[in-house]
């Protein structure tokens, strides 16, 4: 009992949300069963390609979503009934175009919805009408670009938070890099300038000595009120910091997820090391919902496969192999208390851990990919915390 109501005491003092509920889904966790998701309501939507669902706000009953191709990105606006209200371009040679995302579209109030991208912060409302405008003075090159919204950007009055995207500059063959790389950034709003903030902090597996995949630190983050949760690349670990200047590290919460084989890094540089990025696991989302963690990850290949994959193949072999291993290792949910203790661990049928969001206090997913056959629809699920 000293450590539930230890665990309660940190959810207050760290985290400032409503204890209550907390105390009810934690106490039902410990007393009664096991934490778990369940799908308590669906949006169907009709459409034949291959959607990639940016933002969903609950709010004002949206969707946003996009269809990326080699020459044309396409943006669909649909509501809870599942109608496509509006579609339209905002890529290419357009005067109000965006030029390239940095990161997946994002919802703001009723009417309108924000683009990060090369050309600024663009503002449109949902017809695709260009709004606003807000140049930014610096450009720099990204290493990688993650467009689906369990990877959407933060934002406030003042700016918005997003991970630091690097520099295609960077030298990774110096281990310095990792001391000295600020892993998230502030954009301001008024003036489009781009603040670099968060270094990996000390007691991070990014700060061991070793040499790891380019960017494999890329955070994945949460703000819940005046707090910042994020995990940084495939480290098995949460931090919390204060969501303001200086970001004050609060929280160091290491975690034990089952059969979790992670890249710890190598003794010398291998400038090939992002061959790894497929087979090892990596934390893929974060979100806090009533008192619990929930990470959605890719557990990483077992040492037979992981030697496998490093074999010379011809491209069908390749392909098999690929299709083998998309069968064999499932994206999973890892749930956790606020100490770092696990609640559960499971594959939950149909939905896509790395395509998830927390808005407005609903969590919602995308329905994960069907590699063997094509729909002329897809759905999206809410979730609730479950006690089995």
């Amino acid at each position: 009992m000293k450590i539930f109501f230890a665990h309660i005491t940190l959810i207050v003092l760290v985290l400032s949300c409503g204890q209550s509920k907390h105390e009810e889904v934690l106490s039902r966790a410990y007393d009664k069963g096991i934490v778990t998701l369940e799908k308590i309501d669906s949006v169907q939507i009709e459409y034949l390609g291959n959607p990639i669902v940016h933002d969903i706000d609950p709010q004002s009953g949206t969707i946003l979503f996009m269809e990326h191709g080699d020459t044309f990105e396409d943006i669909y606006v649909a509501d809870f009934d599942g109608n496509i209200l509006y579609t339209y371009p905002k890529f290419g040679d357009l005067p109000d175009t965006y030029g390239v995302l940095f990161g997946p579209l994002k919802i703001i109030g009723e009417k309108e919805f924000m683009a990060y991208g090369i050309n600024g912060l663009l503002t449109y409302d949902l017809s695709g009408k260009f709004i606003s405008r807000i140049k930014m003075p610096e450009i720099t090159p990204f290493n990688f670009s993650r467009i689906s919204m369990g990877f959407g950007f933060s934002i406030s009055d003042e700016s918005i938070l997003y991970i630091n995207q690097g520099s295609r500059k960077a030298d990774y063959s110096d281990p310095k890099i990792y001391q000295e790389v600020s892993t998230m950034i502030l954009v301001n709003r008024n003036t489009g300038k781009r603040e670099e903030i968060i270094p990996l902090p000390e007691g991070s597996l990014y700060r061991n000595g070793k040499f790891f995949i380019r960017d494999g630190w890329a955070p994945v983050f949460e703000v819940v009120n005046d707090k910042l949760i994020v995990t940084f690349g495939s480290e098995p670990k949460i931090y919390i910091f204060e969501n303001k200047r200086p970001f004050q590290l609060l929280e160091e919460i290491p975690l034990e997820i089952p059969n979790y084989n992670f890249f710890k890094g190598e003794s010398s540089f291998n400038p090939n090391s992002l061959m790894y990025y497929f087979s090892y696991g990596r934390v893929e989302t974060i979100n806090w919902l009533d008192g619990v963690f929930i990470l959605g990850y890719f557990p990483g290949y077992d040492q037979i496969d992981m030697n496998e994959s490093l074999e010379n193949k011809s491209l069908e072999e390749y392909r098999e192999f690929g299709e083998r291993m998309r069968k064999k290792y499932s994206h999973r949910f890892a749930m956790f208390d606020s100490a770092g203790n696990l609640l559960n661990d499971f594959v939950l049928e149909n939905v896509d851990p790395r395509n998830i969001i927390l808005r407005n206090g609903e969590l919602w997913a995308m329905e994960k990919p069907d590699w063997e056959v094509e729909k002329d629809y897809f759905t999206v699920y809410r979730l609730e915390l479950k006690i089995d």
